[in-house]
């Protein structure tokens, strides 16, 4: 059962890309200047994209359209592939994010399942399918019949701006976990060549501190990872 509502409005949220080979000094760097999420350093981050029929949401990533929406349902592991805490069940992030330009919206519900069929099903089993069902129920407006298309993973390390707060995030491992067999290939589970670097506040700039950084490391880009690791597929 769905336990909880998070609305997050009217936030930015800046995407820049590194080489995989430029993640360590980037890593020192963010922690000298920096503080470390207190709560959430490090994590594995699972994501499972639901799609239309059409792939409504993977063709506005493609064709870099001003507004955006997407579902997906999310989850947080170890890097050895653990749930942070041993128990049955794990919570998990019901989330449907939109985003106008460089701004976004996302609402966001919470219910726990069984982190062992999350791990072991299939994207295409009767378990993933109740996503759309849970999605329906939440939402005031109708949505399209959603279904899981594909699971992708990276790693994730939190940073804090010490002056104005921003949440920084770097994201690199970035790969395709499983797909929905009857809708797209085999995962090849092979790490895209670039990294992510996300900064989430309420300015649509990034903070003093990391100008220099934004403006001569990392390079701005209008990039999805979503967008990215199923275009790696071979449709």
């Amino acid at each position: 059962m769905l336990s909880k509502l998070v609305e997050e409005k009217g936030e930015f949220e800046l995407k820049y890309t590194f080489p995989n080979y430029f993640r360590s000094p980037l890593e020192s760097w963010l922690s000298v200047c920096c503080k470390k999420d207190p709560n959430y350093p490090k994590s594995r981050v699972q994501s499972i994209y639901l799609e239309s029929n059409l792939t409504e949401s993977y063709q506005e990533k493609v064709n870099s359209d001003f507004f955006k929406t997407k579902y997906r349902v999310r989850w947080y592991e170890t890097d050895y592939g653990r749930p942070f805490e041993e128990a049955d069940k794990i919570p998990v992030f019901l989330e449907n994010k939109m985003k106008i330009g460089t701004k976004r919206l996302k609402n966001r519900w919470i219910v726990e399942t069984s982190f062992y069929k999350l791990s072991s099903e299939n994207l295409n089993s009767q378990f993933h399918g109740c996503w759309y069902e849970m999605f329906s129920d939440k939402k005031e407006d109708f949505i399209p019949y959603l279904q899981p298309f594909v699971q992708i993973s990276y790693t994730r390390k939190r940073f804090l701006d010490s002056i104005t707060g921003s949440r920084l995030s770097l994201d690199y491992d970035i790969r395709v976990e499983k797909t929905n067999s009857s809708l797209l290939p085999p995962a090849h589970k092979i790490p895209l060549d670039v990294g992510v670097f996300e900064v989430k506040s309420k300015s649509n700039s990034p903070p003093h501190s990391l100008v220099y950084l934004t403006t001569n490391i990392v390079k701005k880009a209008n990039f999805s990872k979503y967008e990215q690791c199923v275009s790696s597929l071979e449709i």
